[in-house]
């Protein structure tokens, strides 16, 4: 028998698992090749981009509403004009500042003591449409955090981003899986035990789908966009969720997936489909007792309301989420039901407006914004609350 050299055995084995890998690599390749690029919700979504070839007014429209923008990946072009126009540093106690700082591009939040540079943060994300504010996040490890300092759009100030303190910046808050669910249309984490008693969420950078986009309230349109695709001729629509045919409580549930709270969770809202039960996936306040906040509890204000017990109004009688709101829209909402203004003598629809007076601006109690000197900066908020207050409340 020859004996074959242990260096020439090791290289022959080489040559083979580079082959096979090489093989592997072509055949993926080719794949990739053939497929198009899929949704990271799965199969059988398609992707907003697709709705725009054939609804493409709608499309445009819906691009400039909150529901799209509330989240999305930080660009300094898109917010070049916010950071030249506003005062670039924030000052603390003990010499700390946060500075606003643009380097290649990017725009970060570093933040010095005695003029010593301590800790500096890119801004990769963005939440919050920018109507009322805006507030910034960081990448770490495939976790997200909550930069120090968040804009707020209507006082043009840079103030503590909510519920941090106000002597030092901070910048270990961790955002959780669960402000994507109301942020985001999708995002996928991981659980990964940390410690002994330590789970912490690992995201998924590129799986995240910015915005509230079309599919997460008609649900999966793979099916849909393929059929009618194929079949021009057809008009109307198959395979898809027409929110307009839901039954009224369903219409609510879909809305109050994120307009109801941070409740206790059963699952992740991201498998709520149109149509579904929201009791299924958490169980919330229904606003039988008490004043809910003004961030994130419309739901149960609206259910407050004697305008919603005696009627069959719904989210989506006053607002119509393909197009930015405006007052006036909105005004007409209220006189289709109310032609008969029954007011006090010397109030008239001249002075005020429905929404003015029945619906007014209050403070959140749960985003809790102090300015640098500990003071509370009112985040004013529209009650959905629909009621009579009085004259000394109007704003």
């Amino acid at each position: 028998m020859v004996k074959i050299p242990l260096n020439i055995i090791i290289h022959q084995k080489i040559l083979v698992v580079t082959g096979a890998l090489l093989a592997v690599s072509l055949v993926f390749l080719k794949c990739a090749g053939d497929s198009p690029v899929t949704d990271p919700r799965g199969g059988e979504f398609a992707g907003s981009a697709s709705c725009s070839s054939c609804h493409k007014e709608i499309s445009d429209s819906y691009a400039h509403t909150n529901h799209y923008k509330t989240s999305e990946a930080f660009s300094y072009s898109n917010f070049k004009k916010l950071v030249k126009a506003t005062h670039k540093e924030v000052a603390y106690a003990n010499a700390q500042t946060v500075s606003i700082e643009e380097i290649d591009g990017s725009v970060f939040q570093t933040l010095y003591a005695g003029g010593k540079k301590l800790q500096s943060e890119r801004l990769d994300l963005t939440f919050g449409s920018g109507e009322k504010a805006q507030t910034f996040i960081y990448w770490k490890d495939n976790e997200m955090y909550q930069l120090p300092l968040t804009y707020l759009t209507e006082k043009e100030m840079w103030t503590n981003s909510p519920g941090f303190p106000a002597d030092q910046p901070y910048y270990t808050r961790i955002i959780p899986g669960r402000c994507m669910e109301c942020h985001a249309s999708y995002a996928y984490a991981a659980k990964v035990q940390t410690g002994p008693l330590e789970l912490r969420e690992k995201f998924s950078p590129g799986t995240i789908v910015f915005g509230i986009d079309c599919e997460r309230c008609h649900g999966p349109a793979k099916q849909h966009v393929e059929f009618h695709q194929s079949h021009p001729e057809e008009k109307q629509a198959t395979h898809i969720v027409p929110v307009k045919l839901l039954t009224r409580q369903q219409q609510l549930d879909m809305c109050a997936t994120c307009h109801s709270g941070d409740p206790l969770s059963l699952q992740s809202v991201f498998k709520f489909r149109p149509g579904d039960t929201l009791s299924k996936y958490y169980m919330y306040f229904t606003g039988s007792t008490g004043e809910p906040d003004v961030h994130g509890k419309q739901m149960q204000l609206l259910a407050m309301s004697k305008c919603f017990q005696q009627s069959t109004l719904t989210c989506m009688t006053c607002h119509d989420t393909h197009r930015k709101s405006n007052r006036a829209m909105l005004v007409q909402q209220c006189i289709s039901c109310h032609k008969e203004q029954q007011h006090p003598p010397g109030i008239t629809m001249g002075q005020q407006d429905c929404i003015t007076c029945h619906m007014p601006m209050r403070a959140s109690k749960s985003l809790d914004f102090k300015s640098l000197r500990g003071d509370n900066v009112e985040y004013m908020l529209r009650t959905h609350r629909i009621a009579v207050y009085p004259e000394a409340e109007w704003k």
